[in-house]
């Protein structure tokens, strides 16, 4: 775990003293959104990154520390000006899916760079792989800890709905993943402590094809009924 007191770059500087409001941070920080805590109610302050901290531990106004934890990392008007959006702790907080702008940023850095279409992404503590592969989907999934969220999530046509699974690791070492494809559908929500099944079951969603209730038995309606 990182803590404030310890994170600096080259560039010189902790947390606690390093803001932009330029849209362009130092070399070696990106900026950085915090719900509640100490940090709350900053604009412009930056973390190390990217990659962003999975975690973070700040002083309090109360002379301890708080814990932060990361949520997820997206943009709000340059792709190449990641965001990332941080929690305190407490119960595990669902990622965010990309919201349709964020999408076509996305699309836009992908045309900036001369590349084709984006069809999948796959976000996992502050990394996000675009269009990934069998063995990343399986590396990110492979790499969770305990609390910690994996989400794909299908860049459709906004009348369509979002498309997406995620998996939480919880605190039990049990998986719980949930999936919804498109406006239509209900989600489903299912636990597993089996890796193998969660990841046939991932690997599946990702490839479009449809037996993710043959691999993970039980699936349970999102109210938990």
């Amino acid at each position: 775990m990182a803590s404030a007191s310890d994170i600096d770059t080259a560039e010189g500087g902790t947390v606690e003293d390093v803001f932009d409001t330029t849209g362009r941070p130092p070399t070696g920080w990106m900026h950085a959104i915090f719900h509640g805590g100490p940090y709350g109610e900053d604009v412009g302050r930056c973390v190390p990154g990217p990659p962003a901290p999975d975690m973070l531990t700040v002083p309090s106004a109360a002379g301890d520390t708080h814990l932060y934890r990361l949520r997820t990392v997206g943009s709000w008007s340059d792709p190449d000006d990641p965001i990332a959006v941080y929690d305190p702790d407490g119960p595990v907080v669902p990622p965010l899916l990309l919201t349709d702008q964020e999408q076509e940023w996305l699309r836009e850095g992908q045309r900036r760079r001369g590349l084709g279409p984006i069809r999948l992404v796959a976000l996992v503590h502050g990394r996000m792989a675009r269009d990934p592969d069998a063995s990343t989907i399986e590396s990110m999934l492979a790499g969770l800890r305990n609390r910690e969220h994996l989400l794909l999530q299908r860049l459709t046509d906004p009348d369509e709905g979002d498309s997406y699974i995620h998996v939480l690791l919880d605190e039990d070492d049990t998986y719980e993943v949930e999936h919804q494809a498109g406006t239509a559908a209900g989600r489903d929500r299912t636990r597993s402590a089996s890796r193998a099944a969660v990841r046939d079951a991932v690997l599946r969603w990702a490839a479009d094809r449809p037996s993710r209730r043959t691999a993970l038995e039980g699936p349970e309606s999102a109210d938990g009924t």
